[in-house]
């Protein structure tokens, strides 16, 4: 009964997974799970529509046409339909439907109309065909944001199409690359899970030696970058703390690393096969690790059941740690006691970082979700793709460079406005992620704040000094 049970609040949600010996579900359907997503906002005219479509290699489907309906903010209405007649058969199937509104700013709400032949009979989908949520879409369109010279911004913690089991799945990989470009990102990483990405492809509880699926998953990535959106590959591996349980850890643009224990693929059987210092002492020079989301809550369920554990001060230090990814789509307790915790490293003389990512399985702009195992879905606005953002100090978004400004922790974490921050110390110029000696008596510190019409104006801002040693930090308040 284990099997699949603990994954199952996890999204987009897979619907046709039951419980071996209890075939009860109140969502279970016999039809692919048919579905419209888009960007949150855009930084341009353009906003891609997706509609994907999961499983019809087990339910075909006759797609008839997709309709989408736009209300603007100030009022006015486009409406288009589009005539497709295809037959479906493909295990993920997407098409994307792309809009330019040049003379259109500010919110819009958008719904839509599908209509399939499904079981012999038409069906006219609004949304979704999940049963109990119709999810309901709203964009900000053409936001004003500007970054400053030489910044790159991306989303380090995302999961794609080859994160999928029976009970969870993410978006295409092109379809994400459309919407990051939407997004004004200028890179994201796939950050699968170890547990499915050494699956046989159609066969999530047999593992393939030969890891054909993590092979696919990184020419995926080599075939979908380009100097507009680099696409980073990565894992999220899970590992064992130094008390034994369950933790992730994203590792990037590095050999593959088994990690199955809270997978719930076997009965029992949670302990994972590496540690965080079997995988941390195997890593390229070149690669990249960040504790994922160390400091989270874990769910209680999760905690008995498959052995989840958070990261600990000792996890980080013992293992030379030196990225936390403490924004994972959320700024609530959980960012809080990530900050708060990072704060003391630094006191402590630890050069450690932080990064930020959304963890979003899809979900480009509503999480749809599991609220009860087999009785109940739901759907939220959190965990979305982009909104949470690492940004870089880099001329290129090559991905080694990329990577190379992660690890040098030039770069800022954000969810929405951008900054450019640096200290003048006599004559010399030092900017975020540098170390150095105060020389003169006099130091500044430079700070230049930008925001847009959708993150809103700046009310405050808060600088604080810390002095190594000290039981705190101090506020400067501008």
């Amino acid at each position: 009964m284990l099997t699949g049970f603990l994954p199952l609040i996890l999204l987009y949600p897979e619907v046709h997974y039951r419980f071996r010996f209890f075939k009860y579900s109140k969502y279970y359907i016999e039809e692919p799970e048919i579905f419209i997503d888009m960007p949150y906002k855009t930084t341009g005219s353009r906003l891609p529509v997706f509609l994907i479509i999961k499983d019809a290699d087990l339910f075909p489907v006759l797609l008839w046409s997709v309709r989408l309906h736009f209300t603007f903010e100030d009022g006015s209405v486009f409406n288009k339909a589009f005539l497709i007649n295809e037959k479906i058969t493909d295990k993920m199937f997407y098409k994307e439907f792309e809009f330019i509104f040049d003379d259109k700013k500010g919110f819009v709400s958008v719904t839509s109309e599908i209509q399939a032949y499904i079981n012999k009979g038409f069906r006219q989908i609004i949304n979704d065909n999940f049963l109990g949520i119709h999810s309901e879409f709203e964009v900000y369109l053409s936001d004003n944001e500007e970054l400053f010279d030489d910044h790159i911004q991306g989303d380090l913690h995302y999961h794609s199409e080859f994160t999928s089991d029976q009970v969870e799945f993410g978006a295409p990989v092109m379809a994400t690359k459309s919407c990051a470009a939407a997004l004004g990102l200028g890179f994201f990483a796939l950050t699968d899970h170890s547990y499915d990405l050494d699956d046989e492809k159609g066969d999530y509880l047999k593992n393939d030696p030969e890891l054909k699926k993590f092979t696919e998953m990184k020419r995926a990535c080599e075939e979908c970058s380009d100097e507009s959106v680099r696409t980073i590959p990565g894992e999220e591996v899970t590992v064992r703390n130094g008390k034994g349980r369950n933790v992730h850890l994203n590792i990037y643009d590095d050999d593959f690393f088994y990690g199955s224990g809270d997978s719930a693929e076997k009965w029992l059987s949670t302990k994972s096969e590496n540690s965080i210092a079997d995988v941390v002492e195997k890593l390229k020079e070149t690669s990249l690790a960040i504790a994922a989301h160390p400091f989270n809550k874990i769910p209680r369920l999760e905690y008995f059941l498959v052995r989840r554990g958070m990261w600990s001060i000792e996890d980080i230090l013992n293992n030379k740690i030196t990225h936390l990814q403490i924004l994972n789509g959320e700024y609530d307790e959980n960012f809080f006691t990530g900050l708060q915790n990072w704060i003391k490293l630094l006191l402590n003389g630890e050069r450690i970082f932080i990064t930020a990512g959304n963890d979003a399985h899809g979900n480009f702009n509503v999480f749809r979700q599991v609220k009860m195992p087999m009785f109940e879905l739901t759907s939220e606005i959190k965990q979305i793709f982009g909104k949470c953002r690492t940004v870089v100090f880099s001329d290129s978004n090559e991905k080694e460079n990329i990577i190379s400004a992660v690890k040098s922790g030039n770069m800022y974490i954000t969810n929405g406005p951008h900054l450019l921050l640096s200290v003048r110390d006599g004559s010399s110029q030092y900017d975020i992620g540098s170390c150095f000696r105060i020389e003169s008596e006099n130091p500044e510190a430079e700070l230049f704040i930008n925001s847009s019409n959708y993150s809103g104006t700046i009310k405050a801002v808060t600088l604080f000094r810390g002095f190594i040693g000290a039981s705190s930090d101090e506020k400067i308040i501008w």
